[in-house]
């Protein structure tokens, strides 16, 4: 089951899993930007959407050393759209 986790895809737009970005953070990417620049994700036709998951999990691994089991949207300052 644990490899669902991991093949998740976070970046809709730029088809860019989980696994990917952890990987890019783990390599040293320490911003939005750098995870952008290696791995594509964040922006997109969406306008970057995914930073909301972006963010926590850079913020998690930045204090911790570890990713979140579960990533929990960074909705601050983001009113929902209404559909």
């Amino acid at each position: 089951m644990g490899s669902k986790k991991k093949t998740e895809i976070i970046c809709r737009c730029n088809n860019v899993s989980r696994e990917t970005i952890e990987q890019a953070i783990r390599d040293g990417a320490q911003t939005l930007n750098e995870i952008f620049d290696s791995t594509t994700a964040g922006v997109g036709p969406c306008g970057g959407s995914c930073r909301r998951k972006l963010a926590p999990m850079l913020d998690s691994y930045l204090k911790t050393g570890a990713f979140p089991d579960k990533i929990t949207e960074d909705r601050t300052g983001k009113p929902d759209k209404k559909v």
